[in-house]
């Protein structure tokens, strides 16, 4: 069965992933959502100190029980109302929780999407999850899906891709996942960055990624864009703000949010994304 696994934690950051979750699930024929709550409490949140002595707190380590099974009672009442034919599965973990998801991975190989709920600038929760989606994206193997906290659900029919103009054997990413994108109401925008102001792109480069993309996208409507920008992050934003746009898809390579895993700039990229989601491919 197609499973979806979405990390959790208290906070209406991840609720909301999750409702979106069981809107993606019905619009892509996934059965199953895997809800996955770990500790990310540390062992010295339960502890006492007393005379040099410490012992663990019963009555905080119940409380928290309790609290958990309370959270994944209620999104599983959430995903059930907006896709009663979905199956949900519960699961907690005290590993660290890019551990936990990669041995989940392990365990459940019919798991082809993480969704993570994501801090905003317009909506920020202080959400365990969305300070770990850099670790997160870099170590999972699967494709993961970013909700910004502002984003409310609708039908993916506008799909921004930015691509390497210099690199486009990148796109074959794309191709691999062609189930995603097609649908006879899908239209494409592919976007290629110069960050150089006087570099414009040559026509030979604009004609051989043209026929790469005719020839292997010819079924769905593509439309290729190119843009000057110093900044790759905000010039994929800026345009995303000006098109109509349901969904980002980051590719491999330069002009991917994955390029930027080892600086801030992945950060700034996906936290200034207060509208759309982004899917990181892999």
């Amino acid at each position: 069965m197609k499973t979806i696994l979405v990390p959790v934690d208290f906070t209406s950051t991840t609720e909301n992933a999750v409702k979106a979750a069981a809107e993606w699930a019905k619009q892509y024929e996934y059965t199953h959502i895997i809800l996955l709550k770990t500790s990310e409490e540390t062992e010295f949140d339960y502890l006492h100190i007393a005379e040099g002595h410490s012992f663990a707190n019963e009555e905080s380590i119940n409380n928290l029980l309790e609290k958990t099974k309370s959270l994944l009672k209620n999104l599983n009442y959430i995903i059930l109302e907006k896709n009663p034919d979905v199956q949900v599965s519960q699961e907690f973990s005290s590993w660290p929780i890019a551990r936990s998801i990669n041995e989940i991975l392990k365990e459940n190989p019919s798991v082809e999407l993480i969704i993570l709920g994501s801090d905003d600038q317009a909506n920020s929760s202080d959400s365990f999850v969305s300070d770990n989606i850099i670790t997160i994206a870099r170590t999972s193997s699967v494709k993961t899906l970013v909700i910004p906290n502002g984003y409310h659900y609708s039908p993916v029919k506008d799909i921004l891709i930015p691509c390497d103009i210099n690199s486009i054997a990148k796109l074959d990413r794309l191709f691999h996942h062609k189930s995603l994108i097609q649908r006879q109401d899908v239209q494409l925008s592919l976007l290629n960055i110069h960050t150089k102001e006087n570099n414009d792109i040559s026509s030979e480069k604009r004609k051989e990624l043209e026929e790469y993309i005719h020839q292997n996208l010819t079924e769905i409507p593509n439309k290729i864009y190119y843009s000057y920008d110093k900044n790759i992050i905000n010039g994929i934003l800026n345009f995303a703000a000006s098109n109509k746009t349901d969904l980002i898809i980051a590719l491999p390579g330069k002009h991917s949010f994955l390029y930027y895993l080892t600086s801030r700039s992945i950060s700034e990229g996906i936290y200034q994304n207060v509208n759309q989601p982004v899917m990181i491919l892999k």
